[in-house]
């Protein structure tokens, strides 16, 4: 998707208003409501032009087992956690698919290299707050099914943070100028010479090459 960028730093919220939440245990996940704290973002990590991984306020990256969710039962409902691999496979890969729809252009479906689709459940155990990853029956998702919806929100893109970066050196830098300018105005007076304001910051700006402010 055009508008995922590496490094960018995202929440993934489902239909009923709840985040994907990295669990403090460092291994699962789930769903929260509370969408503030650290453990709802996911920094991004570009694969190739389709694909991506997603790594987790601990270093983890968001997996897609081969484990039943619940033990004993067919593998329908296979776990997602976070794991820190040495090397890194298909099963932290994920493929944000849009929905094509321009109202809704961070809408997506989040699917695996194996066509099984990121899902948050709900009601009551065993399932209840569980996150897995389903194999649907057809091949194509229903975009009627919210429950394998995702809407992405971004909490810092690596644009915007190079931006805020050269506004900071900006300001630091003016005010470096502003405190060098006033030194050189009080050392001049307590010498008895006139200060020109004008030509003093014309010399400043010769001395830090840089266009008067």
């Amino acid at each position: 998707m055009e508008i995922l960028q590496n490094e960018m730093i995202i929440r993934l919220q489902n239909n009923q208003g709840k985040y994907l939440i990295a669990q403090q245990d460092e291994e699962s996940v789930s769903k929260s409501r509370d969408g503030t704290t650290k453990n709802a973002q996911w920094k991004i990590e570009m694969h190739d032009d389709e694909s991506i991984y997603l790594k987790s306020c601990y270093g983890k990256y968001l997996t897609a087992s081969n484990q039943p969710s619940i033990p004993g039962v067919v593998a329908r409902n296979l776990k997602v956690t976070q794991t820190q691999p040495e090397k890194r496979n298909t099963s932290h890969l994920w493929l944000p698919v849009s929905r094509f729809d321009p109202q809704e252009p961070h809408l997506v479906w989040l699917t695996t290299l194996h066509n099984t689709y990121l899902r948050a459940h709900s009601g009551p155990p065993p399932l209840g707050n569980m996150i897995t990853h389903d194999l649907l029956r057809k091949d194509m998702p229903n975009p009627r099914n919210k429950r394998i919806l995702w809407h992405i929100e971004i909490v810092e893109s690596p644009s915007n943070t190079l931006k805020h970066s050269e506004s900071v050196i900006f300001r630091i830098f003016s005010s470096v100028r502003s405190f060098v300018l006033e030194k050189r105005k009080e050392k001049l007076k307590n010498k008895g010479i006139k200060v020109d304001k004008e030509t003093i910051k014309g010399r400043l700006s010769h001395k830090f090459n840089c266009k008067t402010i």
